[in-house]
């Protein structure tokens, strides 16, 4: 039984550190690169985000306690590229690094009640390690 479990916890340990290691520059360098906006392809890809290329939000509020739903579109501009393939992110298309670690990421709702009687706030927040 020991030998069982021992076996186990290798097996999910080594898949957990193959899960970690970056994609390698082999695999990435045959992908298309495909900048935020355009087409897709069918098969694997990176996609680009490029500086200063306008980036979309649609923020939407809607349910069976309000009338009539409420839509609005909100434009960013990234201040820097940024790569993403899957779970990894890069500045620079060469050192892959985890999304997360890359682009922190934090989201604020404050919902207007008992608690916090005044207009609702949506905050998205996204930094890039030396910003923060």
């Amino acid at each position: 039984m020991k030998i069982l479990i021992s076996a186990f916890l290798v097996v999910l340990l080594s898949a957990g550190l193959a899960a970690a290691s970056s994609p390698s520059f082999e695999t990435l360098s045959k992908l298309p690169v495909v900048r935020f906006g355009d087409p897709v392809p069918a098969t694997d890809y990176i996609l680009l985000f490029s500086t200063g290329q306008p980036i979309t939000l649609s923020i939407t509020i809607e349910g069976s306690l309000f009338s009539q739903p409420a839509k609005s579109k909100l434009t960013v501009t990234p201040s820097r590229e940024v790569f993403v393939y899957g779970d990894w992110a890069s500045l620079d298309g060469l050192v892959w690094i985890q999304r997360s670690d890359l682009i922190k990421s934090d989201v604020v709702v404050k919902i207007p009640g008992y608690n916090h009687p005044a207009p609702g706030e949506l905050t998205v927040r996204m930094d890039l390690p030396e910003a923060r």
